[in-house]
């Protein structure tokens, strides 16, 4: 009996070749079920902070994110988007980039400073009053921390105000929450709640 041994070695070469293609299917639908994913924490809160550099007290809105895999979620940004304002309110923009907590504020108007998130929460700042600054809150980005109350496209004058806070990362999925801001005629009034 003879052996054909062309026959044999393709059919070892097509076993090896589909064996090969269902370890790739297998990892990718692996890596799609793991990658991170992003969630925006039910409460939020309101709380002062003093700087120590300037003495300065504000009042800012937070919010937690946190990833709910072991992936690290990498370079996560927030915005905000004004769905609601008071009637006569004028905004030069509609969406704004949000700022992390702990990451130094930066003077570049637009972008922010993407972070990663691992198996720790971060905090993101929302929105902000100064004591310097009547019947206003800021929203949180960036350019407005960094020099507060001259930031007039980031403002929001006295009233009520519904923004649409987006998480995102570029490896996996993220998350988005409708928060109703209060915007006081005395900063330590500042309030929100998430719709």
């Amino acid at each position: 009996m003879s052996i054909n041994w062309e026959l044999v070695l393709g059919i070892i070469g097509t076993a090896a070749g589909l064996l090969a293609s269902l370890r790739w299917f297998i990892k990718d639908i692996g890596n799609k079920v793991n990658r991170p994913t992003l969630k925006i924490s039910q409460s939020l809160d309101i709380k002062d902070w003093k700087f120590l550099d300037t003495g300065e007290t504000r009042r800012f809105i937070t919010l937690e994110v946190a990833n709910k895999r072991n992936q690290t979620a990498q370079r996560c940004i927030a915005t905000a988007e004004i769905v609601k304002q008071p009637s006569g309110v004028m905004h030069l923009q509609k969406t704004y980039p949000l700022h992390w907590a702990g990451i130094p504020y930066s003077a570049v108007t637009t972008g922010m400073e993407p972070v990663d998130i691992g198996m720790e929460s971060r905090r993101l700042d929302v929105a902000f009053t100064t004591p310097n600054d009547k019947d206003r809150a800021w929203i949180a980005m960036p350019f407005a921390l960094s020099a507060p109350g001259k930031v007039g496209q980031a403002a929001l004058p006295k009233g009520e105000y519904v923004l649409k806070i987006q998480v995102s990362c570029s490896n996996g999925k993220g998350d988005s929450k409708l928060l109703k801001v209060l915007s006081p005629a005395d900063w330590q009034d500042l309030s929100a709640e998430q719709i």
